[in-house]
């Protein structure tokens, strides 16, 4: 455990300024043994100044009881010099503002070298405590009281300012974790000094105090303020926790309310996106059935005209007979043209019957043509285009095994023409000079051709012979010749025989062989021929041997039969490339033929049109022929019975008459119909026929796409269309909460307005286009516009909100594992602090009992009970209740069972002295008694007094204690030192300096600072 700054030095000397009523004199103390304090006061032992020079003592040490973590820094201004209570001489004086209390931490044995001065100043006023240290001695040596004030103010303002320590922060780094002092004081200035373990006979200190208590003189008050500390953490991650959980729900209450908005107006964008699309749809479908109904009208208006034109023209030629009644030879011309009427009307018959069999001629051949194309079509699957590139990518294909194949086949015939050649001695180069010799009647033979190697000879001969692989041996006689026949081949290589030879085998070229092996030695690794005199190497190590022709004849077959392999690959190749090519093509075919049938569908229908168009002209012509004939007839019966047939003749005058007036009304009636149907409404809206039938998704006269997939025509009525379009609007009202009625709900006034005028207009289902558009464009623009707002924000909410809710998730999830963490840290924390205090309690059991029995007594326990926080706004309880036993086989009694009080003052001391040797490093701590003798006899003050002396001389502590005047000579068997405080008046405002006893050499009591004092300067 840490020692702090001072380390295991001990405290050797003590000066203070304007502490109380005490000098400014160095007050030096022999460390490791019972120091007693006493003096005397104007009249007894009392205001001789000890307990206030004891509290700067426990000061300066960082006695607990100070309590600098709360109110203490402000209590010690109660120290500092004050005229009011220091007597009668010293009203004269200003109280101090501020003081200071020095102390020299040393090893005895070594003082010059380990020496460490702590000043320490106090303030009347914030701050209250201030304090500086340094290595060395740095004490006031001047010679008077006011020179050393003076010079302690120079001193502190001359150590190191960045050594000053604070109120809460100087004890632990100066003397560690672990109290270096521990005083039982009956006042620390002003303040009464409250319930101690030196009092338990008072019944004030309960067995939870008398556990904490124990726990600071352990030094380990600090493990219960970390366990504090990190409970304090724990709350406030489980706060944070709780609160970040809080926040996530009232967030995602807040974003679940946004998405749910987002969705509506998303569903309020399908919707009114579908509404328009019906919409658009309506107008389509509007203008294709007004343009249908136009032709319809138009059909009945063309049929009407010509009722109306044969009424008329019935009437004209009614009258035209009576007036021709009236004059005979009109009746004959009227006759001639009837006849030439119904020649023209036969006419015209017959030539509407050759244009409706042509008609259906054609419609029967595009019948077949598309029934030839759906049969051709059959089981095709995919895309023309794709198919068009994969045909040509396989004619391509078959293009290049076909070239293959070519190739393979010329080299197959280039390999049998070699193989020819060399069988014949004609093969290569040499092959050639040899055939342009024979035709000059030359005898030639290749060099190569006839000279076959031994294998073992084939390394000493193939680099020499390497470069004479196109020579061609002759006789040496026939060399002028050669050379003449061979001038059209430059670099023919001809090598001259003797005449006597027969120009084959070996023989005849000896003498070039046995030249070329004198001429070129060999070299190895590798075989190497080498020609000095040229400066010529020819490298060996051929794989195959290259002279003779059976060698040669063998290679060139190898050859053959490989080609004649790879011909018989290409052959196969070819036919797969084929077979693929006319698979292609089978499929681009097939793929042309669904064009072509889809085409054909679409082009029947116009067909089918003209054909019922031709053949209502048949019938109309029919009809005219047989009005011709009619009026043939009438006009050769009216000549022959004028007069009946002019009665007749007004008899059909008036009836045209009635038929005309009737065609007339219906004619009008048509163009009122067609003129109710407003094309151009439909077509401002609806766009062109194409446009419409595209959109409703039905046959146009535009080539068809090739390869796509006929869709589903759109089936609807214009007016179910209109009405689905109304719905699909109103959806989208509600999906945004927009009451379709009112308007209650809308966003906008613009919007509710819009809504209201939709509501008052309504479903005109019998057909009032214009009313109908205002009541749904208006309101759907509106709606468009409102929700466009949001278009931006709505795209990016859900991945938005995502994210944030991803955050607070890893906020959550980061809280729970720091809470979580924290309670591992804690349970593992507490589990240590109940381990360590439980082991502290039992080292201050066992000193405890040591102590007791030392002293003659008859053991002593500590019962306790350590209780962890049962949460976390709750503290540890350590509850000890400290037995002891009072007779050599009486029971184990509590403290606070009432017996003999000199008993309970000496088992008092016995346990804080438990205390302060059960903790770490107890040799350097210092113990304050403050009325040691209380309530104690003679025979009892021997026992306390021997076991503080024990104490010390066996651990190393230091004991300052209180003695009154009748305590002195028991004391003195046992101290090593006594200190006396003198204050001989009330006329004086400091006491005497303290006067300072130990032991010489001898043993005998001396005064140690006789010459010191003399010479009014300080110990060292």
């Amino acid at each position: 455990m840490s020692l702090g700054i001072i380390g295991d030095r001990q405290l050797l000397c003590v000066q203070t300024f304007d502490i109380a009523r005490h000098p400014s004199t160095a007050v030096g103390l022999i460390p490791g043994c019972f120091v007693a304090v006493s003096g005397k006061g104007p009249r007894d032992a009392n205001e001789s100044g000890k307990t206030s020079w004891l509290a700067s003592v426990a000061l300066l040490l960082g006695d607990p009881e100070w309590r600098m973590h709360s109110s203490g820094p402000a209590t010690v201004a109660d120290l500092l010099f004050e005229p009011q209570t220091a007597g009668v001489a010293a009203q004269g004086y200003a109280p101090a503002t501020s003081g200071y209390v020095a102390g020299l931490f040393a090893a005895p044995d070594d003082v010059a070298d380990t020496a460490h001065t702590v000043w320490m100043k106090l303030s009347a006023t914030a701050t209250y405590v201030e304090v500086r240290h340094a290595p060395g001695v740095h004490l006031a040596t001047a010679q008077d009281d006011d020179e050393r004030h003076h010079q302690a103010a120079e001193i502190y303002r001359g150590l190191p300012s960045a050594s000053s320590l604070g109120a809460t922060q100087y004890a632990t780094a100066l003397y560690g974790p672990v109290p270096r002092c521990l005083a039982f004081l009956t006042s620390r200035g002003k303040r009464r000094g409250g319930p101690s373990l030196l009092k338990l006979d008072t019944g004030l200190f309960t067995p939870a105090a008398i556990g904490t208590a124990l726990i600071g003189l352990t030094g380990r008050t600090s493990l219960l303020d970390t366990d504090a500390s990190l409970r304090h953490d724990l709350s406030e991650a489980e706060h944070e926790l709780q609160t970040s959980r809080t926040e996530d729900a009232d967030s995602h209450a807040i974003e679940e309310r946004a998405l749910r908005a987002v969705t509506q107006r998303s569903s309020a964008r399908e919707e009114l996106a579908r509404a328009q699309d019906l919409w658009a749809l309506h107008y389509a479908r509007g203008l294709l059935d007004a343009l249908e109904r136009a032709e319809q009208l138009q059909a009945a208006l063309d049929d009407q005209a010509e009722t109306l034109a044969r009424a008329r023209d019935e009437r004209a030629s009614a009258e035209a007979v009576q007036h021709a009644l009236e004059d005979p030879t009109r009746l004959e011309h009227q006759r001639d043209e009837a006849e030439l009427a119904k020649q023209t009307a036969e006419r015209l018959l017959d030539q509407a019957h050759d244009d409706e069999l042509s008609a259906r001629h054609r419609l029967a051949s595009h019948n077949q043509a598309l029934q030839e194309a759906e049969d051709a079509a059959a089981g095709a699957r995919g895309d023309l285009d794709d198919a068009r590139h994969e045909a040509q990518r396989a004619h391509q294909r078959t293009v290049a095994c076909e070239v293959r194949l070519a190739e393979t086949g010329a080299r197959l015939q280039d390999a049998r023409n070699d193989l020819s050649r060399a069988e014949e001695g004609r093969y290569g180069t040499a092959g050639r000079t040899i055939s342009t010799l024979r035709k000059a009647g030359i005898s030639a033979t290749g060099l190569l051709d006839e000279l076959g190697l031994p294998r073992a000879e084939r390394s000493a001969w193939e680099p020499r012979l390497a470069l004479y692989g196109d020579a061609v041996c002759i006789r040496s006689s026939d060399v002028p010749a050669a050379r003449r026949a061979l001038a059209d081949q430059p670099g023919a290589v001809l090598i001259a025989v003797p005449d006597d030879t027969d120009g084959h085998g070996g023989g005849p070229v000896r003498g070039f062989l046995d030249a070329l092996a004198t001429r070129m030695r060999l070299e190895h690794s590798p075989d190497t021929a080498v020609d000095d005199a040229l400066g010529l190497c020819v490298l060996g190590g051929f794989t195959k041997p290259f002279t003779g022709r059976a060698a040669l004849v063998d290679r060139l077959r190898t050859e053959v039969a490989g080609a004649e392999h790879d011909l018989a690959a290409a052959h196969r190749l070819c036919d797969q490339a084929r077979e693929a090519e006319a698979q292609s093509d089978e499929l681009v075919r097939r793929l042309e033929a669904i064009a072509l049938a889809a085409y054909l569908r679409s082009q029947r229908p116009a067909l089918e049109r003209e054909l019922a168009a031709l053949q209502r002209r048949t019938a109309g012509r029919k009809q005219a022929r047989d009005a011709a004939e009619s009026a043939l007839q009438q006009a050769v019966v009216a000549h022959a019975t004028r007069a009946l047939q002019h009665a007749q003749a007004q008899s059909v005058i008036d009836r045209a008459r009635s038929v005309e007036r009737q065609a007339a009304e219906q004619y009008a009636a048509l163009e009122k119909q067609i003129a109710a149907l407003d094309i151009i409404y439909w077509q401002e809206h609806g766009g062109s026929r194409e446009a419409a039938l595209r959109a409703l998704r039905r046959p146009t006269t535009s080539p068809p796409v090739v390869g796509g997939q006929t869709p589903q025509p759109e089936r609807r009525t214009e007016s179910t269309l209109r009405q689905r379009a109304g719905r699909h609007l109103d959806h989208a009202f509600e999906a945004v909460g927009i009451d379709t009625e009112t308007g209650a709900g809308a966003p906008t006034t613009a919007l509710q307005d819009a809504v209201r005028r939709r509501s008052n207009l309504g479903d005109d289902s019998a057909g009032r286009p214009v009313a109908d558009a205002t009541a749904f464009e208006a309101p759907a623009r509106a709606l468009q516009d409102w929700l466009d707002r949001f278009a931006d924000s709505d795209a990016s909410a859900a991945q938005r909100i995502a994210a944030e809710r991803a955050g607070r998730a890893d906020r959550i999830s980061f809280g729970e594992q720091k809470v979580a963490d924290l309670r591992e840290s804690l349970r593992t924390m507490q589990g240590s602090i109940a381990l360590r205090l439980e082991q502290a309690l039992d080292d201050i059991e066992d000193a405890l009992a040591t102590l007791n029995r030392d002293a003659g007594l008859y053991g002593a326990e500590l019962h306790r009970a350590l209780t962890p926080p049962p949460s976390l706004q709750d503290v540890w309880r350590c509850e000890v209740t400290p037995y002891w036993r009072r007779s050599p086989h009486g029971p184990l009694l509590p403290y606070d069972n009432i017996t003999n009080s000199a008993q309970e003052k000496l088992f008092s001391i016995h346990l804080v002295l438990a205390a302060l040797l059960a903790s770490p490093h107890p040799r350097g701590r210092v113990l304050i008694l403050d009325e040691l003798g209380d309530s104690l006899g003679t025979h009892h003050r021997q026992e306390v007094l021997g076991a503080l002396a024990r104490s010390t001389r066996e651990h190393g502590i230091t004991v300052l204690g209180t003695c009154q005047e009748s305590l002195l000579d028991d004391a003195a068997e046992h101290c090593g030192e006594l200190l006396y405080f003198t204050y001989p008046s009330h006329t004086e405002a400091l006491n005497a300096p303290t006067r300072m006893f130990g032991y010489d050499a001898n043993g005998e009591r001396v005064e140690l600072t006789m010459d010191t004092l003399l010479a009014g300067r300080a110990w060292w």
